[in-house]
């Protein structure tokens, strides 16, 4: 299915005690840190997109709580191999964040990435690699803090 214009992040998270941590993966392709991102397939929104990529990139099972968080960002199109189908004009394409709730459920990663870590707010910080990421994580950590995360959209 074509690659649709738009990019995903999506940050995992779980509560351990009163502790929260964050969920790192390293890329096989690029060896860095990130969260879990990926592009929409053609037909899908953001958040259809956001479930799917969280699904496949952590080995879900079953639905778990996604929280769409206000951090965008744009990335050159000229980083994605499809470029060449999207729309003539498309210089830059948007990425939206969002949160999951991974508590008390495991990670089984697929072949993206060799590795993951459970990490408190700077150490992940620390170690994630693209400033998006950097971003919706700091909105995130800021949101669990106030106790003021947006609905779940599923």
């Amino acid at each position: 299915m074509p690659r649709a214009p738009f990019q995903i992040l999506v940050i995992p998270f779980r509560r351990v005690g009163e502790q929260i941590e964050f969920a790192v993966l390293r890329r096989e392709d690029m060896d860095v840190w990130q969260a879990v991102a990926g592009g929409g397939e053609s037909g899908e929104s953001p958040q259809q997109a956001a479930v799917r990529e969280a699904r496949e990139e952590l080995g879900l099972d079953r639905p778990v709580a996604l929280y769409p968080l206000q951090t965008t960002a744009s990335i050159p199109a000229r980083f994605f191999a499809d470029r060449n189908s999207w729309p003539t004009g498309t210089y830059v394409v948007p990425e939206y964040s969002f949160a999951a709730d991974l508590t008390d459920i495991e990670i089984k990663l697929s072949d993206e990435h060799t590795a993951a870590q459970w990490l408190g707010y700077k150490a992940a910080n620390d170690l994630l690699r693209f400033d998006s990421n950097r971003t919706a994580l700091g909105e995130l950590h800021e949101r669990l803090l106030a106790a003021d995360l947006p609905r779940s959209i599923e």
